[in-house]
Formats: C-alpha cells, structure tokens, sequence
C-alpha cells in the first residue's frame, strides 16, 4: 500500500517546472501523485504537461481550464480553426498558448478526449489524518456544497456542487468528515489548516511575480515541496 500521496497545485502548462518538481518528490516511484486541475493554458507547454499525466497514468481532477477547452475547443474546430471570441482563448484564460504547443488538430481532439475523463474530485479514503478525516482533492475547495456531490446532476444542488468546486475563491467552511486539498486561486504560500490546504503557488505568472512556483503537498505528512518556476 502506498504510504503516502502527492497533491500537486496548477501546472498550468510549465512542463519544466513540473518535471523539476517531480525529481524532488521521494519515493515517488512508489508514492500516487494526483494534480488539482489546471493542468493547461498561459504557459507554453500544455501538451507536454498532458502527455506527462497520461503517460504515467497520474490522478487529476477537472480544473475551470479544462471546461473552458471542453466548452471552445469544438467551437474553433467547426469554425474551422479561427480563433473566436471564446473566454478560454482570451490573454487572461491562456488558451491559445495551449493551441500553440499542439502540432496539429488531431493531437489536440485526443487529448481533449482524455480531459474529458477527469472527474470534479477525488476521494482517497485509505489516506486520513491522524484524527481521521480522509483526503478529497478538487480544483477550488468544496466548502458548503460538499453535501450536494450525490445529488441529481440535472438538480440545483448538484449545479451548485459544480460551481463552486470549479470556480470558488476566498470561501471558508470546514467538513468534518474530509481533508480538502485544492488550487484554483493563486497564493504566495501555502495554506494549510485543521481541515484543508491551497496549494496553488501561481507557477505560470513568473513574468509579474518572481517567486512564482509550483508545489506538492504530501499528504498526510503535511510536507511541501517546492519548486520555484524555471519556465
């Protein structure tokens, strides 16, 4: 049994940071690693970072990147190739860098195809705290509406759930049965607590924050590793 999981924060297609990264983790040929999403866009190498997660059959749950190129990619395609007026194309969602880093149309289709594939959370519940609590990792913290994961997807709740594990930033709750680990919202340290931990150090925004890095959490050991943007 593994001992110990690595939770790592938004790659955001910074393929030589994420593998610099990787180098540094012990033991993690025989360690699970899962991403928090965010995995594409603004950096130059989001097909690198994709393959590297395929390749090595890592965990990843869905980031509000992912659904932006799940949302635009079919849209450009059928308008065949033109860069429309998408949000994911726009400079501050990065998607056009990610077309950038593909050779060609079907490359893009398959990995899109796999993006498709990664759920909202993921729940490992032979990894606890001391006190207990298993591990849930999603993009942006599950707050409140964790109570909602269960419900109708076509219901209110489950919308909610949906929403806010893709896009909240700033909340606060805390579940007493899980420890949530997430990114989403870029921070300049990590932040853990009782009940959860941010991981996401911002790597892709180097040009404007010259500490930018990536990291993973080692769960439950509470270890960071860190490695400071090289991309």
């Amino acid at each position: 049994m593994d001992k110990q999981i690595y939770v790592i924060g938004d790659v955001h297609g910074c393929y030589n940071t994420l593998i610099a990264l990787v180098d540094k983790l012990p033991n993690k040929q025989n360690s699970k690693i899962c991403f928090v999403g965010d995995l594409i866009d603004r950096g130059t190498n989001s097909k690198d970072v994709i393959k590297f997660i395929r390749d090595n059959n890592y965990d990843c749950v869905l980031g509000n990147h992912e659904f932006f190129m799940m949302e635009s990619l079919p849209k450009i395609i059928q308008d065949n190739n033109k860069i429309l007026t998408e949000k994911w194309t726009s400079k501050k969602a990065g998607g056009k860098e990610t077309i950038k880093s593909y050779n060609n149309e079907k490359e893009i289709l398959d990995d899109l195809e796999f993006l498709k594939t990664l759920p909202l959370y993921k729940e490992y519940k032979n990894f606890t705290t001391s006190d207990g609590r298993y591990l849930v990792v999603s993009h942006s913290s599950v707050e409140s509406k964790w109570k909602y994961k269960d419900y109708p997807k076509d219901s209110v709740e489950y919308e909610k759930f949906v929403n806010t594990v893709l896009y909240s930033r700033y909340k606060s709750f805390d579940n007493k049965d899980i420890f949530n680990v997430y990114g989403h919202t870029p921070i300049s340290e990590v932040i853990i607590n009782e009940f959860k931990a941010q991981v996401d150090l911002g790597c892709c925004f180097k040009s404007i924050e010259p500490t930018a890095s990536l990291c993973a959490l080692e769960f439950p050991s509470m270890n960071v590793i860190i490695q400071e943007s090289i991309d």
